[in-house]
Parts: structure tokens; C-alpha cells; sequence
């Protein structure tokens, strides 16, 4: 979803803007929620500065730089959208 926002314009508009920025937050809670040793295994050692721009995102909505927004999307989105994949792929591996 991320994405199909992206493709509409850029971080300069506003509503671009804010609707990634949700679905960035989104996202980083979501993953946030697996049992904690699958987390561990399988998130980049990064993942405390991921989860430290999702706290930005949700509690410094309107201070939330352009730039680093910008930044977080070209540099570490592909990282978490892989991140999401392997632990859907995990989630549905024990389901069968």
C-alpha cells in the first residue's frame, strides 16, 4: 500500500505525505507485535532505530521532517517491506 501512495506523487504533497507516513507506522507496529525471539531472528539489527522513526511518526506527527521521511523511504523501506514477506511467509508456514 505503501507503495500505490508513493506512485501517486511525492512526499511534498501533503496527503502523500501523511498517508505514508500511516501506513510506514502502521507497518513498523504491526511487525512490532511478533513474538518477540522471532523478532530477534529475523529483524536487521537496525530494527531499534526502525521502531525509534515509527515512535517519531506517531508522536511527533507535525514536527516530522520531509527529508528524513524521504530518507527512511529510499533507504529502508525495501529492507522492511522484505522483513514483512519473510515473516508473512513464517505466519503461514505454521498455519499448515
Amino acid at each position: 500500500m505503501l507503495q500505490e501512495h508513493l506512485a501517486r506523487g511525492s512526499l511534498a504533497d501533503t496527503l502523500i505525505r501523511d498517508a505514508v507516513s500511516h501506513r510506514l507506522e502502521v507497518a513498523v507496529d504491526a511487525v512490532g507485535k511478533v513474538s518477540p525471539s522471532l523478532l530477534e531472528a529475523e529483524a536487521p539489527e537496525d530494527w531499534p532505530r526502525i521502531v525509534g522513526m515509527r515512535n517519531m511518526l506517531a508522536h511527533q506527527y507535525a514536527d516530522l521532517d520531509q527529508e528524513i521521511l524521504q530518507n527512511t523511504i529510499d533507504n529502508r523501506l525495501p529492507d522492511l517491506i522484505r522483513l514483512v514477506d519473510r515473516l508473512h511467509e513464517l505466519a503461514v508456514s505454521r498455519e499448515q
